[in-house]
């Protein structure tokens, strides 16, 4: 029998970056657990995280990875330092949740899972928006059946992602920069989610439009299932056309998104030089100026939209609403509502922190999103590079089952 839930855990942050400021409400509010270190290079972010927090700093995720005080590490650092610093974690018996990617080859994925499985502890891989609640029920509808078998699966997003301010090592293809690798998880992990998990091959195409951001900013992706099953991924982040305005007004955060702004990441670049937009970048790490404080949970917060995700199955039609699903059937269209949940309510029922939680509770892996799963989704992503670059069909071998619910 399953255990829900489980004991609370105590939580050192590994790197203070923007990652952990998208991260501090959901982490303050958490009901069953604590932050009580953080690792970061800056003494800066460490200062504010000690006044702010009250827990342990260290200059080192290694000497935060030593500390009785820690029983999960949370890794928010840079892409590149993702695969040495959940084996380090793993290594001194702490349970993992690791920020995507999960590793920048397979080779990484491969020793972050031998870790783990060798030193008995779990990990959690966060693609978090495929953990929205009405992508979770969405999945939920698709598996059980009950329109059908899919035969059709999108999912796309359009955003400014390539026009945010970066720091240079985010504009540089070999640190792990660009579309595909940084967003392309999620989209691949919807997909799978939907499509029963095994995907067998991926045809691709990428693009950099713009020679000062020398990274992928946009892709379409066509990947087919091992039954057949075909889905398509698009991404756009030279920040034109707006998914919001094919999701009622609402974005990424749950939240109406003011149209005036169109282009507004664009033109603050404009007046920055390369040395201004590395100083601005680094404002919005904690402990900086720039760092924005998320709303609030209230009667205005909607669902989030990571884009939009659709799936056409044999007897009908599903894709989110800004109050859940709507279902468009053979005879009648339902509106399925779906709880945003609250700041400490059914919120948590399947983000990281829950689910490695009833991991640890279950001396199980996580039935959401483990080291298996991560490592095939890496392994789709790294199909769509190969494939785009070779402008060829690439094959998987890889692949595990979707086997959520």
């Amino acid at each position: 029998m399953v255990q829900q839930g489980g004991p609370n855990i105590r939580i050192g942050v590994a790197g203070l970056g923007p990652a952990f400021t998208n991260m501090m409400r959901e982490l303050a509010a958490y009901p069953h657990g604590k932050v009580t270190a953080a690792a970061d290079v800056r003494q800066r972010g460490l200062d504010k995280f000690a006044s702010e927090w009250g827990g342990e700093t260290f200059t080192t995720v290694e000497e935060m990875c030593a500390s009785p005080n820690v029983d999960v590490v949370y890794v928010l650092t840079p892409d590149r330092f993702h695969a040495e610093h959940a084996i380090a974690a793993a290594e001194h018996g702490k349970h993992i949740i690791l920020d995507k990617p999960m590793g920048q080859s397979l080779e990484e994925c491969d020793r972050i899972i031998e870790a783990v499985e060798r030193n008995h502890v779990r990990v959690v891989v966060g693609h978090s928006q495929s953990l929205d609640q009405p992508i979770i029920k969405m999945a939920e509808v698709v598996n059980s059946g009950q329109i059908g078998k899919p035969i059709m699966i999108h999912t796309s997003f359009f955003s400014d992602w390539v026009y945010r301010p970066r720091a240079a090592e985010e504009l540089d293809p070999a640190l792990g920069g660009g579309i595909v690798r940084r967003q392309g998880p999620i989209q691949v992990d919807i997909a799978r989610m939907m499509g029963g998990g095994m995907v067998r091959s991926a045809r691709a195409m990428t693009s950099v439009a713009d020679s000062n951001r020398p990274v992928e900013g946009s892709m379409v992706a066509y990947l087919e299932f091992e039954d057949s099953t075909p889905a398509t991924l698009v991404y756009s982040g030279y920040g034109h056309f707006d998914s919001t305005l094919h999701t009622w007004g609402v974005g990424l955060q749950g939240f109406e998104v003011d149209a005036s702004k169109h282009g507004q990441a664009r033109k603050l670049l404009r007046d920055f030089t390369p040395e201004d937009e590395w100083a601005h970048k680094e404002e919005t790490r904690y402990g900086g100026t720039k760092v924005g404080q998320t709303p609030h949970r209230g009667p205005d917060k909607r669902h989030a939209f990571f884009g939009v995700t659709v799936v056409e199955c044999e007897h009908g039609s599903v894709r989110q609403s800004p109050s859940g699903l709507t279902i468009y059937g053979n005879d009648e269209i339902e509106e399925l509502p779906v709880s945003a949940g609250e700041e400490y309510g059914d919120r948590y029922t399947t983000s990281e922190l829950n689910l490695l939680r009833e991991a640890i509770a279950n001396d199980a892996p996580p039935r959401l999103h483990g080291p298996r799963w991560a490592k095939a989704t890496q392994e789709v992503i790294f199909g769509i590079l190969d494939s785009a670059a070779q402008r060829k069909e690439v094959y998987f071998q890889h692949q595990v089952p979707f086997t959520g619910f």
